[in-house]
């Protein structure tokens, strides 16, 4: 299966809309890890993908930004909500995460769209993480609405944290259940005057706001032991587990525990 990329950007955006329209659109799912315990999962990363005719598999990092120029990444958020939660419908041990953008949250039409899926769905809802990815300042009425969303039940989630637009002072507006740090912060890893790294002092930050800290970009086991060192409690990235479909993911013998957690 080809996973290169090699075309201009004006065929790439050809070839990411035809693909699209013709039913390549679906998700790859990746295990996030205990720090410790690697065998002991927290939950499943849905990671949106676009398959061409030919077996061609472009990642979302490479077709996000064009379907968000376009103003059409909306529709996609959708689409891979709907198929997440046809996925926690065909299997009740599947714990899923499913990315949603601050930008969709704050309009009032989109987040309605959002919550009308999820309200119809509630009894997957305790297996829903929803991971609150900030192209946008989560401030507002976003900050309300993703509220909302974890009163119905799901667990909330801040992506990429660090290298997004939450602050300490949106942090304090609200209660998120994971954390998720930038894969950025962990290969940049430096040491203060204090003998403390700075994967260390954000982990710390973090987990004053959420219980459970998820480091990302987990490549190495130095990155691991870094990790650990840092007192992240979960730990996400391709030394561990690679993104696959979700009938291979369903392999996998951990142990999921996300349902557990108060």
């Amino acid at each position: 299966m080809n996973t290169s990329l090699s075309h201009s950007d004006e065929g790439h955006k050809s070839l990411i809309l035809k693909a699209i329209s013709e039913g390549g659109l679906g998700f790859a799912a990746q295990w996030i890890h205990d720090a410790e315990n690697i065998g002991k999962l927290l939950y499943a990363e849905s990671l949106a993908r676009v398959t061409e005719a030919d077996g061609t598999v472009h990642a979302a990092s490479t077709f996000v930004s064009l379907l968000e120029r376009q103003d059409r990444w909306f529709a996609l958020d959708l689409r891979i909500l709907d198929m997440v939660l046809a996925a926690l419908a065909a299997d009740e041990t599947l714990v899923l995460g499913c990315n949603l953008s601050v930008s969709n949250l704050s309009q009032p039409d989109r987040f309605a769209d959002i919550l009308g899926r999820i309200s119809k769905q509630a009894e997957f809802a305790s297996r829903l993480v929803v991971e609150i990815t900030e192209t946008y300042p989560l401030v507002g009425a976003a900050l309300e609405r993703v509220k909302i969303i974890r009163s119905l039940g799901c667990r909330v989630a801040i992506d990429d944290f660090g290298t997004g637009f939450a602050t300490p002072a949106s942090l304090l507006q609200i209660t998120a259940d994971i954390i998720k740090i930038d894969a950025a912060f962990l290969r940049d890893n430096r040491r203060g005057q204090d003998g403390h790294d700075s994967l260390s002092h954000l982990v710390g930050f973090a987990g004053c706001f959420a219980p459970f800290v998820i480091v990302e970009g987990i490549e190495t086991w130095s990155h691991l032991e870094a990790a650990r060192a840092a007192g992240a409690t979960h730990v996400q990235g391709f030394l561990l587990s690679k993104p696959v479909s979700l009938p291979k993911l369903r392999r996998y013998k951990g142990k999921i525990s996300l349902r557990g957690m108060e």
